[in-house]
């Protein structure tokens, strides 16, 4: 027996034996899936009834501010959302003067107001672009004082100066009350196998814009993003604010910048720190924005895996550049490129006599391009993706791109490949099972979710991030530019919100000293002397008895229902057990789950190894150097 046949034989046994382990494990994982089914059951059904107890809470809520609300419209206004946020002061003449503009209340801040006004009066000497406070005319007293724009600038000026403002002290005219959610803790091996959710963070993004940036620090996952970065072309976007993005959206480009994380209303989000500037990730996407982001607005936007990838199956008609190249060769194991994510893929290229190659199929005669079996097809491609066979790779001289071989693909999703990850060679960069842990807030669409859940009721904003809890705690580099920087990584700081009851006030701004014509938003005063301020401001009618009786019964009603709720030794402390307890035995089926798919992803690297070592040893020329 020769020696390449004896080789031979020993690569068949093995690819036999290693097909035959893929299918056991794919086993494996439907087996354990259809067992844990049983499970999802049971914590879905225990988590909608928590759920629907906390939505009679919150609607509690929302049923004191609609009451607050009737003060502000009709014939039973009666309290004002307007105030007089100064532009200007002039203090050289004696009374000084101050220009003011009618600015409605805001509950979400005023940073883009002051923005704003920074264009509207560019002569003004009190706003400006990234102003940290403003002057208003209190509507209680008729004197002016300061206001920070954001929750953020209000706890830093609270600590670092005279200023005795916190992180609510913007929301004057408002009455905040927490809402009450379900706060989960989703690790990825607790993910569905169908599940091609990756991470979530909060995001800002201008209206017009295909930049994404993402506000976090680079590597604050824990992924070495030179090795195993979270972001990859091809990967689909989504946005929690409607009109963002109206049609699937992807990645097509990842690149570095820096940001204020300062900036971020979830103030302990992973990996945040008070310093000006941080190492981001910065997304461009394939369409632009329909509608803007901002920091302070703690929008989240969650990465998933295009549910498409896989290796290269088929391969469209190929474009090259004509008769150009060297006549009658054989190039094999060929390197490609992807306009995405996919990697991996080799081919075999063939000229004819006349040094053209076929636009479909591959011949010794009329030539051609097909998927080589060293290598085979790659993985991590998506159907569509586009395909790049430099020239040069194929005895043609650099310098120029049009002699390069481009087509697009179609994928394999099933075979071998199915519920296998993919693996990088080094088992360090391995995907990890709890790394990024993704914190959030349940809504009605993910029901169940989560390794572990709690009742949460901090009034911290909403909205989904990811973070790693191995660095919780830790000074890291995250700065791939500077790794002398450390970020202090702390957990996401995510809660159900709040709602702000618009209580507003019993004077109203009006523009001709105490007329009793009032001001319309927008509308402005110039040169109003300092001991004047006071008429600026109009009394209004008393509030009636019914609206205030139908405040008063929505206070009643909401604080049976949440001392009802909140009850010690009621049902959804235990609902919450129960539930937590359901899951610690899912979590055991999810983890042997992640250890199959683990096993099939090694199984698959080692199978491509062999297949491609079989196309070496078939191969004539290497044959007849072995024998």
């Amino acid at each position: 027996m020769s020696l390449t046949t004896e080789m031979q034989g020993k690569i068949y046994a093995s690819l036999d034996d290693g097909y035959k382990q893929v299918k056991f494990f794919q086993d494996q994982v439907v087996i354990l899936d259809d067992d844990k089914s049983d499970w999802d059951n049971a914590i879905f059904k225990v988590d909608s009834e928590l759920f629907g107890e906390i939505q009679i809470v919150n609607r509690a809520i929302d049923d004191v501010k609609d009451a607050y609300q009737d003060h502000f419209t009709g014939v039973t206004s009666c309290r004002s959302d307007l105030i007089w946020v100064a532009t200007n002061h002039n203090t050289s003449p004696t009374p000084s003067l101050w220009n003011f503009v009618c600015v409605k209340l805001n509950e979400n801040g005023y940073t883009a107001m002051m923005n704003q006004l920074a264009e509207d009066f560019p002569g003004g000497n009190l706003v400006g672009v990234n102003s940290e406070f403003f002057y208003y005319l209190n509507p209680a007293t008729g004197l002016t004082t300061t206001s920070p724009t954001n929750a953020v600038t209000g706890a830093e000026q609270g600590t670092t100066n005279s200023y005795t403002h916190d992180a609510d002290t913007f929301r004057f005219g408002f009455a905040p009350k927490n809402y009450y959610g379900l706060k989960y803790y989703v690790d990825p091996y607790q993910l569905d196998i169908g599940d091609t959710f990756v991470t979530s963070f909060i995001g800002t993004v201008n209206s017009g814009s295909n930049q994404l940036t993402v506000m976090s620090p680079v590597g604050s996952t824990g992924q070495d993003p030179s090795v195993s970065p979270i972001y990859q072309t091809g990967q689909i976007v989504r946005c929690d604010k409607e009109g963002v993005f109206t049609t699937t959206t992807k990645i097509i480009g990842i690149n570095t910048g820096t940001a204020d994380l300062a900036q971020i209303p979830t103030t302990g989000a992973a990996g945040v720190v008070t310093t000006n500037s941080s190492t981001v990730n910065i997304l461009s996407l394939d369409i632009v924005a329909g509608a803007g982001v901002s920091a302070f607005e703690s929008i989240s936007f969650s990465i998933l895996d295009n549910p498409t990838t896989g290796p290269v199956g088929v391969i469209s008609d190929v474009t090259s550049n004509g008769e150009v190249y060297k006549v009658n060769q054989k190039y094999h194991a060929v390197p490609s490129t992807s306009n995405f994510s996919g990697e991996g893929a080799t081919f075999s290229v063939f000229t004819n006599a006349s040094g053209g190659i076929a636009t479909v199929g591959i011949s010794t005669t009329t030539g051609g391009v097909a998927i080589d079996i060293i290598g085979a097809g790659g993985l991590g491609y998506s159907n569509g993706d586009t395909i790049t066979i430099a020239g040069t790779s194929i005895g043609m001289g650099a310098g120029t791109t049009a002699n390069d071989l481009s087509f697009t693909v179609k994928t394999i999703q099933d075979g071998r490949f199915r519920y296998g990850f993919i693996l990088h060679d080094n088992p360090v960069h391995w995907p990890k099972p709890r790394d990024p842990q993704t914190v959030g807030i349940m809504q009605t669409a993910n029901l169940g979710i989560g390794g572990r859940i709690s009742l949460d009721n901090s009034g911290d904003p909403k909205g989904s991030q990811s973070w790693d809890p191995e660095l919780n705690g830790y000074e890291v580099p995250m700065d791939p530019s500077n790794p002398t920087v450390l970020t202090r990584v702390d957990p996401p700081t995510v809660g159900a919100d709040k709602s702000y009851w618009k209580v507003g006030f019993q004077t109203a701004p009006t523009p001709n000293n105490g007329t009793g014509i009032l001001a319309y938003e927008g509308q402005s005063v110039n040169n109003v002397e300092n001991n004047a301020l006071g008429a600026l401001l109009s009394t209004l009618s008393a509030c009636s008895s019914d609206s205030n009786t139908n405040i008063s019964n929505a206070l009643g009603i909401l604080t049976t229902r949440e001392a009802s709720f909140t009850d010690e030794d009621g049902r959804n402390n235990l609902l919450v057990d129960a539930t937590n307890a359901l899951r610690e035995e899912r979590n055991d089926l999810c983890m042997r789950i992640w250890g199959n798919r683990t096993a099939i992803g090694d199984l698959n690297n080692k199978i491509t190894r062999f297949e491609s070592l079989r196309g070496f040893i078939n191969m004539e020329t290497i044959e007849d150097i072995i024998e």
